[in-house]
């Protein structure tokens, strides 16, 4: 009830009107009834001012000092979000951000930052619980030998839409962290070029690396290891069973263009 200043100083404004509307019946069914002298109820009204002057002046600093309480709480929940809310939007696995934030949830001091929490909390789950059906339903799908075009259509739609999801929250992780798909490595680029065309038929980012000697057939495009890992399946399906996630950052820190492919500097 009392979750804030207002709460508590509305409540004694309306105490106060309570004791004073009682106070003015009280005394005026007194005179009235000429209970008392009117020496003792010029004693009796002295009494009761000071009562009331007592509780207001406590009352008053009730409110102040809560006020004081109120703007520091404000204050260290206001550090609280700061130290934490990046912390959440870094995480790259949903996975890992789903349970931070059920931990933030379930540890964070009662009132409206808890509530905050708790309400991305609910809306965090439905996230994870979408993207668990997605990937169920992938998962399914590239158990099939030979889809129909529908099946082929529906699939594709299923991974952009899990790749959305599971995208990082942050621009600078988008950046900086690209995930990478090696489908494969050939001594000569015709070779690759044969990879390459069923490559683009799981993702349209695919292209041709040359690393050392070595030409490789690369899926790119991925801003984090969860949608590359949705491909991953297909392309060891089509492609080559040994295929393989990397850091793209990580892997080749720059890429040149050539006039058949690009270059791994």
């Amino acid at each position: 009830m009392f979750k804030n200043t207002a709460n508590l100083s509305l409540f004694l404004y309306g105490f106060f009107v309570f004791v004073g509307v009682i106070s003015i019946l009280l005394v005026y069914r007194i005179i009235r009834n000429k209970t008392f002298e009117i020496e003792q109820i010029d004693k009796f009204l002295d009494y009761f001012k000071w009562v009331i002057v007592t509780l207001a002046i406590s009352s008053v600093t009730l409110i102040i000092s809560d006020l004081f309480k109120e703007r520091d709480q404000d204050i260290k929940e206001v550090q609280y979000f700061d130290k934490y809310i990046n912390q959440v939007k870094n995480q790259d696995s949903i996975e890992t951000r789903y349970q931070f934030v059920r931990y933030l949830a379930t540890v964070a001091p009662s009132g409206y930052m808890k509530e905050s929490w708790e309400n991305y909390y609910d809306s965090i789950k439905k996230d994870y619980r979408e993207i668990s059906l997605k990937k169920t339903k992938l998962a399914k799908a590239n158990n099939i030998s030979n889809p129909s075009s529908k099946q082929i259509v529906e699939n594709l739609k299923t991974k952009e839409e899990l790749k959305l999801l599971t995208a990082p929250l942050t621009e600078e992780k988008k950046m900086s962290d690209e995930w990478y798909i090696i489908a494969g490595g050939d001594t000569t680029i015709d070779e690759a070029k044969n990879e390459l065309i069923k490559a683009t038929k799981i993702n349209i980012n695919a292209n041709i690396i040359k690393k050392g000697n070595v030409f490789r057939t690369v899926l790119m495009g991925y801003f984090s290891k969860e949608a590359a890992e949705t491909d991953l399946f297909s392309v060891r399906k089509i492609i080559r069973n040994d295929a393989y996630i990397v850091n793209g950052t990580k892997w080749c820190s720059s890429l040149e263009e050539s006039q058949e492919c690009l270059i791994c500097k």
